[in-house]
């Protein structure tokens, strides 16, 4: 992705030669000048040296260390910090602004139904609801976040009803989403591949110099960054393709999943292969579905700014 470094691959190490960023690991070495760089995320088992800290801060870049699962765990930050605050206080005034998030939510969602009727090929699928998303996209309406949290469900019922007829392989079962914890091997997908995104998009929302935790669709429950639960649901589609296409290409078999009295869980092994597949297909392939969460950053950072 332009302008975001993302380091995934276990045993690298990044350091800096004159004005690059030089990551080395088992596929060779690569320089970067520091100029093409917005920010650089790390995930478990890279190393990145002092000097190369030191120096990318200096430049005004973010350094953001993430585990193998996406998940945030230290930040080296700018100094002096370069983020905008302008952002986060328009972000915040976007509170008392009904009719301005109201605006904001239409086109999620009206995003969103283009990326569903994408996928279902809406002059091909044999569901009904196509009429309908084709409605979403030309012309969403609704006039409370309660009506448009139930067009939201009802763009989930149709994805989830179109890749469990179409693209559910022999040997796994899925009925309906479940989550917290999932309770069969396809909602355990699922939630491992939104939870991933998710967690990587919390640092991306900082880079952009948003607060993570303050949403404008999904309610806050205790530490849950609602602004990068709302800016998955642009790629949540595309998330449950790739997860489906897995299971369709046998990547995964039932017996790579562990079921208990307290769900669901892949297994350590299965674990490794799909955080691997994840590296390759979404974090470092070029036009990714990172991409269409960041242009949606930058787009909504023009509409809140103004």
């Amino acid at each position: 992705m332009r302008g975001l470094l993302f380091v995934a691959t276990p045993g690298s190490v990044v350091s800096r030669k004159d004005n690059n960023i030089v990551i080395t690991n088992e596929n060779g070495t690569h320089k970067i000048p520091i100029g093409a760089i917005e920010h650089i995320f790390l995930f478990g088992g890279v190393h990145i040296t002092t000097p190369t800290i030191r120096f990318a801060t200096t430049k005004g870049k973010f350094i953001f260390m993430l585990n193998q699962f996406g998940k945030t765990v230290s930040v080296s930050m700018p100094e002096p910090i370069t983020s905008d605050y302008r952002i986060r206080l328009s972000q915040y005034e976007l509170l008392n602004n009904e009719s301005k998030k109201l605006n904001i939510i239409k086109m999620l969602l009206k995003i969103k139904a283009k990326n569903v009727g994408y996928i279902l090929g809406l002059n091909e699928s044999k569901y009904n609801r196509s009429l309908y998303i084709k409605s979403l996209i030309n012309n969403i309406k609704f006039d409370t976040l309660q009506e448009a949290l139930g067009i939201d469900g009802n763009l989930n019922s149709a994805m989830f009803d179109f890749f469990r007829d179409n693209m559910l392989p022999k040997g796994f079962d899925f009925e309906v989403r479940q989550y917290h914890p999932p309770k069969d091997p396809v909602n355990t997908l699922l939630s491992l591949t939104y939870s991933v995104y998710y967690s990587i998009l919390i640092p991306m929302a900082i880079s952009e110099g948003f607060d993570p935790y303050l949403g404008f669709f999904h309610i806050k429950r205790g530490r849950h960054a609602a602004f990068c639960s709302d800016v998955i649901e642009v790629s949540r589609p595309w998330l449950t393709f790739f997860a489906f296409q897995l299971l369709q290409d046998g990547f995964f078999h039932p017996m790579d999943f562990s079921v208990n009295d307290n769900g669901c869980f892949m297994k350590k092994k299965a674990l490794r292969a799909y955080i691997k597949i994840f590296s390759e297909r979404i974090i470092h392939k070029e036009d990714s579905f990172l991409d269409y969460s960041f242009q949606f950053l930058r787009k909504l950072k023009e509409i809140i700014s103004k």
